[in-house]
């Protein structure tokens, strides 16, 4: 398969028409349906039906534009390459804390007159090791209990990449005003059962958390439950029902501008290892590794000297 057969296809699924096509590609229409016609053979599906109306993509054509487009943009890319200033790029997976946001921000306005890219993706810990083994992020940041350990262990080795611990952390209940025990310094888990629990949709991993119990209690106890896939509806929610949510410390100070506030849970024995990923025998870039940093950082001053 040739780069050229790729673009005749595009072009002539855009012009709808062979003719047309041709006209714009400056070859003649033969020798057009010579090259996909041959496309065709090599790939064993019929892409184009024709009619008198010209000519549409079939279920095969449709998943073939998809890809042959990618493709002829990424090596449009590529020959752009010489005439582009040379791009850093900060490519970021992480657990969704709102604190992340707060560090990404940071590192921007330190480097904002730099020519540089910063990508942050916030999702379970089980997407978070995938976009790093696959490359489409160059870190990734992550928080695992007692229960998710050993099969955290096993995956990482299943997936050629290595954990670098930065500290631990425990729960806390997070909730807004619209909840009675707002004002509380510190509270139990009984108490918080008749409120509903609100978190991210579930993954493996978070799966076995529903076998921890904090003072005596399992989480699946918690008979009505929010399921929101990203920071904002979480806030939302938070500051407009008598919702609870269990989070680390460590979000503590990004949560008090929106009035939701991080409380104590008595006899909460829960141990989380906060620290981060990346794929084995690769150095880090300069950016990755300074905005490690400033996550160690960051968390060291929420979480251990508050202790």
């Amino acid at each position: 398969m040739q780069l050229q057969q790729l673009i005749y296809f595009v072009v002539v699924a855009d012009q709808g028409s062979f003719n047309k096509a041709a006209e714009k590609l400056y070859t003649t229409q033969p020798n057009l349906s010579k090259a996909i016609g041959n496309l065709e053979k090599e790939i064993n599906a019929q892409v184009f039906c024709r009619s008198n109306k010209g000519v549409f993509l079939t279920e095969q054509g449709k998943k073939l534009y998809k890809y042959a487009r990618s493709i002829i943009d990424q090596v449009e890319l590529i020959r752009g390459l010489a005439d582009l200033e040379p791009l850093h790029t900060l490519s970021i997976a992480s657990y969704p804390v709102p604190t992340m946001g707060d560090i990404v921000s940071e590192f921007y306005k330190k480097h904002q007159n730099e020519n540089i890219s910063i990508q942050l993706v916030q999702k379970r810990m089980q997407k978070v090791l995938e976009l790093v083994e696959e490359r489409e992020a160059e870190i990734g940041f992550i928080m695992n209990n007692v229960v998710q350990t050993k099969e955290l262990r096993h995956m990482l080795n299943f997936k050629g990449l290595e954990y670098h611990f930065i500290g631990t952390d425990t729960w806390y209940v997070n909730l807004g005003p619209n909840n009675p025990l707002y004002d509380r310094d510190s509270v139990h888990m009984e108490e918080l059962l008749k409120y509903p629990y609100i978190r991210r949709p579930d993954d493996y991993f978070s799966n076995l958390s529903f076998y921890l119990e904090i003072d005596g209690i399992p989480l699946k106890r918690f008979k009505t439950k929010f399921y929101v896939d990203d920071t904002a509806s979480l806030i939302s929610v938070l500051k407009a029902t008598d919702a609870v949510r269990f989070g680390p410390k460590l979000s503590r100070k990004s949560f008090l501008p929106y009035g939701i506030r991080t409380i104590a849970i008595a006899n909460c024995n829960v141990k989380i290892s906060v620290g981060w990923v990346k794929r084995k025998k690769e150095v880090l870039s300069a950016e990755a590794a300074e905005f490690i940093h400033m996550v160690e950082k960051q968390f060291h001053s929420s979480v251990d000297i508050e202790k």
